[in-house]
């Protein structure tokens, strides 16, 4: 049988999670006719008492889809790590679960959540609208999303800032004389790619710089996400901005099979600082996505909810810094 919540006896008695904790924990704001209502809730639903809410241990589970991690290394599972990692620091105990792309597509639920073996849920990387809103509902226990949102959800997320990082690194390209200037990536796959294509925007008309639609290119299918053989423009921009440092590293793939160089021919930037088994990863300026601060964040919200923090966060924006290589030509 699973563990009785704090959430399990408000949401009995109609109150908030709040209250039932200073109400369990002796703490003053609770009139002792609420307090012993709260007492009687708890000890009838089976309320183990043994450890106060600052002290108990925590289950987190962490969900991410099948396509987003492999055996090795990849940029989700270094994320999970930083999580499980912070979360131990707070008193927190870890599991993961890869959810199939079929079973996300029928809406069938993970094990964890069929099972109640956790008490809060981390979702690492993008999921369907209504897969995630089928899990807040399904499992009835605090839900924060990492490295995505969808705003109309009664969930938190915790996001890299994608619109301004995007910018940074376009704005290192015009500062070295750059002014034609393409894109990479598909805008409508997912509201990260979408937020990095307008903070790219965003620079070109600051500067005055000219935009030109054929230098705007598809790296992925927008439902599957399976990416794509990229199709370099006739007349070619002295530089690209890519929407992740994989993207980049296709880019940069094509380009030498078309007999570019880089940066003598084209100059390439990114987004992640994290490219894994190529080459190119050690020239590549690209933004960085700050992953621990980012998990801090995230674990930090979640054990917040789980101790009976009622509070909504919204969506966090994690900032950081372009990292300079040697992608960039230097043209003034």
């Amino acid at each position: 049988m699973a563990d009785v919540r704090l959430g399990d006896i408000a949401k009995e008695l109609n109150i908030s999670t709040v209250t039932v904790s200073n109400a369990l924990s002796g703490k003053k704001g609770v009139s002792d006719s609420l307090r012993e209502k709260i007492v009687q809730k708890a000890e009838e639903l089976g309320y183990r008492r043994g450890q106060s809410e600052e002290e108990k241990k925590f289950r987190i589970g962490a969900l991410v889809l099948d396509k987003y991690v492999e055996i090795g290394a990849s940029f989700y599972w270094e994320m999970y790590q930083h999580v499980a990692f912070l979360a131990a620091k707070k008193l927190g105990t870890t599991m993961i679960e890869i959810v199939d792309k079929e079973k996300e597509a029928k809406g069938e639920m993970p094990q964890m959540v069929l099972e109640k073996a956790a008490d809060g849920l981390l979702i690492i990387g993008w999921m369907r609208h209504d897969y995630v809103l089928k899990l807040i509902e399904t499992s009835g226990i605090p839900v924060v999303l990492l490295d995505f949102q969808y705003k109309d959800l009664p969930c938190d997320a915790v996001v890299s800032e994608n619109y301004l990082g995007s910018y940074k690194v376009t704005r290192y390209l015009i500062e070295r004389g750059h002014r034609d200037i393409g894109f990479v990536g598909s805008i409508e796959a997912n509201e990260n790619i979408m937020d990095r294509y307008f903070g790219f925007r965003k620079a070109l008309g600051e500067y005055g710089c000219q935009y030109r639609q054929e230098w705007l290119l598809k790296d992925r299918e927008n439902y599957s996400g399976d990416m794509l053989k990229l199709e370099l423009p006739r007349k070619m921009p002295t530089a690209f901005v890519c929407n992740s440092d994989y993207t980049a590293s296709l880019l940069y793939d094509t380009l030498m099979e078309n007999q570019y160089r880089v940066p003598e021919d084209v100059s390439i930037v990114a987004y992640d600082n994290y490219l894994y088994g190529h080459s190119f990863a050690e020239e590549l300026t690209t933004y960085n996505v700050n992953m621990e601060k980012m998990a801090s964040s995230a674990v930090k919200i979640l054990m917040a909810k789980l101790r009976g923090d009622d509070h909504r966060y919204g969506v966090s924006h994690i900032d950081s810094v372009v990292v300079e290589r040697s992608s960039v030509k230097r043209i003034i």
